[in-house]
Order: C-alpha cells, then structure tokens, then sequence
C-alpha cells in the first residue's frame, strides 16, 4: 500500500522502518544525547589545543624561542589532527567504519596508534 500527501510518497516498509528508527531512538535516546555532550567537549578540547598549537608554530616561525616541551606539545597535537584527517577520510568511505574497526585492530597488532589520543581519554 502507498500513500502520497503532497509531494512525498511513502509506503507501508517505509513506515515501518520508520516507527522501528522512532523507537530505537526513543530507547537510546539518553546514550545518544551523553554521546553528543562527550562530543561536544572532545571538539572544544581539541579545538583549544588545535589553537594553542598554531599559537607555537607562529612564534616558532616567527623566530620567538619557544621551549622544548612547548614545541612538543604542538608536534603531538599536529600528529591528532592528522591522524583525525586521515580516519575521517577512511570513514567517507563505503563501508568505512569497518575499515576503521580493521585498521585500529591492525594497528595494535603492529604497535602504532593510528587514532587521536583524545579518543582514549577517560
């Protein structure tokens, strides 16, 4: 059975994986709003230290003497933002999340963290 109202055509499988969408995210709807709030934070952290970063680079390129320790920090936090491009990038992919779960898991397997290290945290 098909129904039309206006433009939008919907049939009776739609509705259906609609009303099952609906209710599994009325089910999950506390995780799902915990996940965004813990997001939210992981960006304005990452976003601030993205920040304090570029700040180092400027006044490294600039000449200014920058400590050692200073300077580290921002190789580390260049080092997150690439590895961040480069999972981003993989998960634009079809079926990228697998691919992610894969080079993660092959990742480990050879020692070498291939995700942020804010994912870590907690």
């Amino acid at each position: 059975m098909i129904f039309q109202s206006g433009n939008v055509v919907m049939s009776i499988n739609d509705n259906k994986i609609f009303s099952k969408l609906t209710e599994k995210y009325a089910s999950e709807k506390d995780k799902i709003r915990k996940s965004l709030i813990e997001l939210k934070e992981v960006l304005k952290t990452e976003s601030k230290e993205s920040s304090q970063m570029l700040d180092i680079y400027y006044k490294y390129v600039a000449g200014q003497k920058i400590n050692n320790n200073d300077l580290e920090k921002a190789n580390e936090q260049l080092k997150d933002v690439l590895k961040g491009l480069g999972a981003l990038g993989i998960f634009a992919l079809p079926g990228g999340v697998l691919a992610i779960a894969f080079l993660v898991k092959l990742g480990k397997y050879f020692g070498v963290d291939i995700l942020p290290k804010k994912t870590f945290d907690d």
